[in-house]
């Protein structure tokens, strides 16, 4: 695909991007990144499925297997924060599995995160509280630097 994990000191925030041709191993090497890199989790993060994301090799039970082991993962650490995770879908292909992870995520509300799906970037950056100045960053995401970055494009790069 890649995936891409960026992030802003600034703004204190995460920018997570997937696009091109998406692949289950990308979700679960994130996932375990963040496991095994859990400050990053400290952050509220905006999550943006970009226009040209390929969605075809991926099936509901890909999206279910990859957050099921999110949970296993995540819910021992019982996270004493509350964290943010806004989205932003700008494909419709993507949306079915955005819609199917989100439905997942918010059948059963956890103390420790709250997700949402936002039309726009104006939108995710007024509930994220940002600044105006701060909220135009967010289309073209300025001032994030990467992180990681998961998937065929991350084997390529080494």
């Amino acid at each position: 695909m890649p995936t891409v994990l960026r992030h802003n000191p600034k703004l204190e925030l995460n920018r997570v991007e997937y696009f091109g041709v998406m692949q289950a191993d990308e979700f679960h090497d994130h996932a375990a990144f963040n496991f095994a890199n859990q400050a990053w989790l400290n952050f509220d993060c905006l999550s943006v499925v970009h226009p040209d994301i390929d969605v075809s090799a991926m099936r509901p039970a890909d999206v279910d297997g990859v957050f099921d082991l999110n949970r296993a993962l995540f819910e021992p650490l019982k996270l004493m924060f509350m964290r943010r995770s806004g989205w932003i879908c700008e494909s419709a292909d993507g949306q079915a599995l955005l819609n199917r992870w989100l439905s997942r995520r918010n059948g059963k509300r956890l103390p420790y995160a709250e997700e949402r799906l936002f039309g726009t970037y104006e939108a995710a950056g007024e509930w994220l509280g940002l600044g105006a100045d701060a909220i135009a960053t967010l289309g073209a995401g300025q001032s994030f630097t990467e992180i990681a970055r998961f998937g065929e494009a991350a084997a390529l790069a080494r």
